[in-house]
């Protein structure tokens, strides 16, 4: 074999390599996108692997060399989903710091938070009520990954002296508590939209209650 045929069948081998790979990826996406649509409607308990398999078009089988059993598609979804919402908050607060210096960042991601939750809030639906193994801890995950969008911005104000007094983790945990009471919200009604949530949720953080509800009549 000359040295242009052994070039030809190499660059042939990792064509049908990156053929696969592509395949494999658009595979598992398109299950984890069924997954999504039959968790939302069924629930964990209820949604099965058949039903899964289905929606995408596919056999049991497949779904088994992407995911060892529902759960871990299930985890899988939230994870990514997770990702994403990280993803957005960070590029909300870069866009803000490159809008102007000054800004204050907490709108921002409380901004960022309510409209990646709007979008996808049949994904935090099936996080916070979605059952199956260790349903509690999913639930504290999106508190977690919520608390910690909030965190290096709130240690930030407190390295500037303007939250003296308060513990950060536990008023991050506040905040948390606050967004995600507006996320469940949605599992019911459709407005507020994100911008009008955001709106009611910085009005409570920002004035607090009115001081007579606190006060001696």
């Amino acid at each position: 074999m000359n040295s242009n045929s052994q070039a030809n069948g190499q660059e042939q081998e990792r064509e049908g390599l990156a053929r696969v790979s592509r395949r494999r990826a658009r595979t598992r996406a398109e299950l984890l996108a069924a997954a999504r649509q039959v968790f939302a409607a069924r629930g964990y308990h209820d949604a099965s692997i058949a039903e899964i398999t289905e929606l995408a078009d596919v056999g049991v089988g497949t779904f088994y060399l992407h995911f060892r059993d529902k759960d871990e598609a299930f985890t899988t979804l939230l994870e990514e989903g997770f990702q994403q919402l990280r993803e957005q908050v960070t590029a909300a607060v870069q866009a803000s710091r490159e809008r102007r210096q000054g800004e204050p960042l907490l709108p921002v991601i409380v901004q960022a938070i309510f409209r990646h939750a709007y979008e996808q809030r049949n994904l935090f639906q099936i996080a916070l009520t979605g059952g199956g193994l260790f349903a509690h801890v999913r639930a504290f995950r999106v508190q977690n990954v919520l608390a910690e969008s909030l965190m290096r911005t709130l240690e930030a104000y407190q390295t500037q002296g303007l939250l003296e007094g308060y513990d950060i983790a536990l008023l991050a945990r506040f905040i948390t508590g606050v967004i995600t009471q507006g996320i469940v919200w949605w599992f019911e009604h459709d407005e507020p939209g994100p911008a009008g949530m955001a709106e009611q949720a910085l009005l409570l953080l920002r004035r607090g209650l009115p001081a007579p509800l606190f006060e001696e009549s």
